[in-house]
């Protein structure tokens, strides 16, 4: 797997990392765009472009603005999902000039794939998408402090949007892989705060995917954690089966904890990864 990185112009001409992984022989069969989660940022995926890149596909991925390399002034702040949406048009539109007549598909996990999600039900034409345990109802099944803690949020969206808030997630809800676990521990790049602007922000598109999930029309497949502690479960089921377009696959892997690209039986999902992909080239 060769691995290299470069800056891409995002949104108002701004310069963004991204990096991306390619096969060894040179030979590609497709592109893969791919997004991290919340909090994490693109090297999270090495494991699975390692995987994709064994077997022919070019994985591209850039940080998120928020996180690490692309932080910006404000870490954990966006200022706008139409921001991020942007960001991925014009990241598409460099890589449509590198892959020619190649398809280029979307793949995200957590708020990666909301990210995905929405893209997709606004771009009709995509080759199709795979979603990891998407983030969706952010804010579902929380206890009574962390209800306040939203509304807090939006009252600060309102009055203070950079306003910083603690957003600590829990790591050994994330993977059973004990030695990716403790490279997330020790990663001193992760993400662990959020702008009151990015959880209104994140809240608002959530639900907004959930509204529109009959306009989604390019092939799907939606993998879910079944022992996710980190988002809501349900509500990927929920929004599969408001999808109305046919060519789509839901999966949920019992017992595997949030992170399914890193978990102990990843290979499983891999496989499932390359199968999906491999019928729609």
């Amino acid at each position: 797997m060769k691995n290299e990185t470069g800056f891409f112009e995002g949104r108002e001409l701004k310069k963004l990392f991204y990096q991306y992984w390619l096969p060894d022989s040179g030979d590609i069969k497709a592109y893969v765009v791919a997004f991290h989660g919340w909090g994490t940022h693109s090297d999270r995926l090495k494991d699975v472009a390692n995987y994709l890149t064994e077997n022919g596909y070019a994985v591209y991925a850039f940080d998120l603005r928020g996180h690490w390399r692309n932080a910006g002034d404000i870490p954990g702040h966006i200022d706008s999902m139409d921001h991020i949406q942007k960001d991925t048009l014009l990241f598409m539109d460099m890589l449509r000039d590198i892959a020619g007549n190649k398809k280029i598909f979307l793949m995200g996990h957590s708020f990666g794939g909301l990210i995905c999600l929405i893209f997709a039900i606004n771009h009709p034409n995509l080759a199709g998408v795979l979603v990891s345990s998407p983030l969706l109802g952010m804010f579902l099944k929380l206890s009574m402090g962390k209800k306040v803690i939203k509304s807090i949020s939006k009252t600060l969206d309102k009055l203070s949007p950079n306003k910083i808030l603690d957003n600590i997630i829990d790591q050994n809800q994330l993977t059973s892989d004990l030695k990716i676990l403790r490279e997330h521990i020790a990663d001193k790049h992760k993400t662990e705060v959020i702008s009151a602007k990015s959880a209104t922000e994140i809240d608002k598109f959530s639900k907004w995917a959930m509204d529109n999930a009959s306009k989604l029309l390019c092939p799907i497949f939606i993998m879910q954690s079944g022992d996710d502690k980190i988002v809501d479960k349900d509500m990927a089921n929920q929004f599969f089966k408001l999808i109305s377009f046919k060519d789509k696959t839901y999966r949920e892997y019992d017992g595997f904890l949030h992170e399914l690209w890193n978990e102990k039986g990843r290979v499983q999902v891999y496989q499932d990864m390359y199968v999906w992909l491999e019928k729609h080239l």
